[in-house]
């Protein structure tokens, strides 16, 4: 090439260069402005003159994740990656983590420490908050607990929990503005509940506190209904985040919540703990994080287990329906077991993309569920029924209901597994009593977890026996 030529060619990249430079520079203020659109706008002619162009590519396609537009937004920010564009690589891990590929989030976040060391810039701390979402998101891959979906509706996110079909056993899930009109307190909470058990003994909710973080909070209702000094259930159940959503199972000592904080996944992820009488009050164990499918990358909240119908609620945004969340209406189970971790369809069994997936081939679900669900009056209002359960009877058929036995016997034998279940729940609630004693160093309530204990397996084995006799007699 002659000099001449050279001296053009060099020229030419210059004021290519400069032509790009202005729209780029345009864009990247767009974007700290948060004006998404306009930067598409801009910078969408830009990428089709300049595919490769690794700040074009970048803004473009950050500006589509930022408005949720994965699908659009992959391939400009594989480019910029592909450029060493650091952020980019970021983005690209965390979709990866939002579709459940954790392979392909784990290389992201290589590429993303390589770029920022290339270019000696520090690490920052979201590189170890994303790297302990793949971890956690990898373990919880491992345990994907199986459940049976029996239906999944989507409604609106502002009143979601008047899906809530519960029975007057599993008590009442309250609008935000119950707790102000029965004199608990406030709330600034749009999306939050309270929760009333049957018994109408005390109530728990969630509000701001000090530092602008939602935690729950909860009050005794007294005998003639006035409302007793209120006061936060435990500082730590929110983990750092925010807390809401409670849900008090009847045996007054299980406890679901919602929490965004260090322990969730993403978004608000669904938590349990228990509670004990201790000496200063009530107090919370270390709380867990029920894991998959219950918990996505998205925000999912507001478990409600209604042992008298069998049904299991809880409400998600995991399928980004603008104001709209999908509540999930499933059968729990006495005990947990876990699918598969080799199962080719573990991911969507996690994810809940095809519920059919989890349900069994010759079962009527809408007839299922439409069993189980308890009556209501002419107001709308839940009345009491029969005791409801899950007993597979062997021949394709689950009963659920005393109505369902046509053999006398074999319904005395349900009853009576029926009342072993409810003595085990007040069992439980005493034996945790005694552990919370021993943990706090009363040794001598040692003999007496051990005969608790031996009291557990007698009565669990007596609902097992129960059962399977009913079974027996019905055939």
């Amino acid at each position: 090439m002659t000099l001449r030529k050279l001296i053009l060619t060099i020229s030419a990249a210059a004021c290519c260069l400069t032509a790009l430079a202005g729209p780029v520079d345009d864009a990247r203020k767009l974007y700290a402005d948060g004006k998404y659109d306009a930067v598409i706008e801009k910078l969408k002619p830009v990428v089709k003159r300049t595919p490769k162009d690794g700040n074009a590519t970048f803004f473009l396609g950050a500006s589509y994740y930022a408005l949720g537009n994965t699908d659009d937004a992959r391939q400009p920010l594989t480019v910029a990656e592909s450029r060493g564009v650091p952020e980019a690589s970021r983005m690209l891990a965390e979709m990866s983590l939002d579709r459940y590929d954790t392979e392909a989030a784990r290389l992201h976040i290589e590429k993303w420490e390589t770029s920022l060391q290339k270019q000696k810039k520090s690490i920052p701390d979201s590189h170890a908050e994303l790297t302990s979402r793949l971890v956690m998101m990898s373990n919880m891959l491992e345990r994907v607990e199986k459940i049976e979906v029996l239906d999944s509706i989507t409604v609106d996110r502002a009143t979601f929990f008047n899906a809530y079909m519960l029975s007057p056993t599993a008590g009442r899930i309250l609008p935000p503005d119950a707790v102000s009109r029965i004199g608990a307190g406030n709330t600034s909470s749009e999306l939050s509940t309270a929760y009333i058990p049957e018994n109408n003994s005390e109530i728990i909710w969630a509000a701001t506190d000090s530092t602008g973080l939602y935690r729950l909070y909860g009050a005794d209702i007294l005998d003639d209904g006035t409302v007793d000094h209120s006061a936060p259930l435990d500082n730590s159940l929110g983990d750092g985040g925010d807390a809401r959503y409670p849900f008090l199972m009847p045996d007054g000592m299980t406890l679901y919540f919602a929490a965004n904080g260090n322990g969730s996944l993403g978004g608000y992820d669904i938590f349990m703990t228990r509670r004990s009488e201790g000496d200063d009050g009530r107090e919370y164990f270390q709380p867990q994080n029920v894991g998959m499918p219950y918990n996505s990358p998205y925000d999912d909240y507001l478990l409600a287990i209604d042992e008298a119908s069998g049904l299991g609620w809880w409400a998600t945004d995991r399928n980004r329906i603008p104001d709209k969340v999908t509540i999930y209406i499933f059968a729990p189970s006495q005990m947990r077991v876990n699918a598969d971790p080799s199962d080719p369809d573990i991911e969507a069994l996690a994810r809940l993309s095809d519920i059919s997936l989890t349900q069994r081939p010759d079962v009527d679900y809408k007839e299922l569920l439409a069993s189980k669900l308890p009556a209501r009056d002419a107001s709308g209002e839940t009345i009491a029924a029969s005791p409801r359960f899950m007993l597979d009877m062997g021949n394709g058929k689950v009963y659920s209901s005393l109505s369902d036995f046509r053999n006398d016997r074999a319904r005395s034998a349900m009853l009576e597994a029926l009342a072993a279940e409810a003595s085990l729940r007040k069992h439980l609630l005493k034996e945790n009593e005694l552990r919370e004693r021993y943990r706090k160093g009363d040794r001598s309530v040692a003999d007496a977890i051990l005969d608790s204990e031996r009291e557990t397996t007698r009565l669990r084995e007596r609902i097992r026996s129960q059962r399977n006799a009913a079974v027996r007699q019905e055939r």
